[in-house]
């Protein structure tokens, strides 16, 4: 058998060095992980050290191991809910903080899942890392699950001996994420419903309810106030052309929604929203945290600044604060500190770009954004609050306003009403 060195990590960080005996590599990737090693660099004989597996390697070699092809053709998109992940990483972290090996214990989450989706990435996860990929490289086979972030974090925890560490940051960071959008969800459910109550309620009115009526007065033959004259005229259209006013409001809902996922769209919304008063403050805010909190997180787990700027891209949904970060990028690349772009900026609030600028300097940066994120997610939640505290009034008030119009038209004929039958 061919003679291996290697070079590993332990969970405790600890550089482990040694050789042994295989009849491949993959053969040695999975005894270090079944000894709770996390390999580093795997080479045969005496030659230089090169990396245990890296994707361009495995992806472009016509030989694989059978795992590998299995992995690789099998679905790499299924969708798996954040909670789902969330328990996935703090399960995995407490085995590997128990002394669990990697491989022992994906084949334990393996038996336990009980999502299907996640079950099946899993047992491919699992295959892939008794193959001879490294947990990282075998996570980056599934984009729609496994974000860059979450990617980046693992390799750096893997390369640092810090794995059962990192993934607690990950589902502690998923969670936050998750409780976050969770109260973003409550507090406009209300305002949410409101409004298509209303809308049906108005819609059923003028359709069923007011024609009715209208036929009462009809049979009166007297004259009508004009205001009664325009209620029943509008209550007469949604009766003969309700099916068009219907389908106006589906064709302009799918082709308002269609238009913003093109890139000309989505650009035109994102500005829009930007300029809104209120709201821009929610969406800064929100877009902030969201930068603060990734970019910190990647930052604390070693990786490099440019690279964790190129995954903060992805992260931010508001493409105007896509385009700032790599504007930022670019100047950083030449030389610039980070605050110096940063304040450059209309988008990021300048107490965050201050906040960033002392943490530069005094070397706490990763802990200053991660400040930065909890002091700006705890605004988000109040700022919504109070946006739909003022939503709610206006909602109100608008349907008091429809309901006092319905209620002195129909009124109106009765005030006024000739008991002589015009004689």
């Amino acid at each position: 058998m061919p003679q291996f060195n290697y070079k590993a990590r332990d969970n405790g960080g600890t550089l482990v060095e040694g050789s042994m005996e295989a009849a491949a590599r993959s053969a040695v990737v999975a005894r270090l992980q079944q000894l709770g090693y996390f390999p580093i660099a795997i080479n045969e004989g005496g030659g230089k050290s090169k990396p245990a597996a890296t994707p361009a390697a495995n992806s472009g070699a016509k030989s694989k191991t059978p795992a590998a092809e299995k992995s690789i053709s099998a679905p790499a998109s299924k969708r798996v809910p954040s909670h789902e992940l969330t328990t996935f990483n703090r399960q995995l972290a407490d085995l590997i903080g128990a002394g669990v090996p990697l491989v022992k214990g994906l084949a334990i989450l393996t038996k336990q899942s009980t999502h299907p989706g996640l079950k099946s990435i899993t047992e491919n996860i699992l295959q892939d890392v008794q193959g001879g990929l490294t947990f990282a490289e075998s996570l980056a086979r599934h984009p729609g699950v496994f974000s860059k972030l979450f990617v980046a974090m693992v390799r750096s925890g893997e390369a640092g001996g810090m794995l059962g560490e990192v993934l607690l940051r990950l589902a502690d960071f998923s969670e936050s994420e998750e409780q976050l959008r969770g109260k973003i969800k409550s507090v406009l459910a209300y305002p949410v419903v409101m409004v298509v109550a209303s809308i049906a309620a108005i819609f059923v009115m003028f359709s069923f309810v007011i024609p009715k009526i209208v036929d009462t007065f009809k049979q009166m033959e007297q004259a009508l106030p004009g205001m009664t004259l325009f209620l029943i005229s509008i209550s007469e259209f949604f009766q003969e052309w309700w099916w068009l006013v219907l389908g106006a409001m589906a064709v302009a809902a799918v082709s308002a929604w269609r238009f913003v996922k093109t890139d000309k769209g989505r650009i035109a919304f994102d500005k829009l929203v930007l300029r809104i008063p209120v709201v821009k403050e929610v969406v800064s805010k929100r877009e902030s945290a969201r930068f603060a909190r990734t970019f910190g997180s990647l930052l604390k787990n070693g990786v490099s600044i440019l690279t964790a700027l190129e995954i903060v891209r992805e992260v931010c949904s508001n493409v105007i604060f896509r385009a700032e970060i790599e504007r930022i990028g670019e100047e950083i690349k030449q030389g610039a500190p980070i605050a110096e772009p940063l304040r450059k900026s209309n988008v990021f609030p300048q107490v965050a770009v201050n906040m960033i600028a002392t943490g530069e300097e005094t070397g706490h940066l990763p802990e200053v954004l991660l400040r930065i994120s909890e002091s700006y997610e705890v605004e988000v939640e109040r700022q919504i609050r109070t946006l739909t505290s003022l939503i709610e009034p206006a909602i109100i008030v608008t349907m008091g306003l429809i309901v006092g119009f319905l209620v002195i038209a129909m009124l109106l004929p009765i005030f006024t009403l000739d008991p002589s039958g015009g004689m």
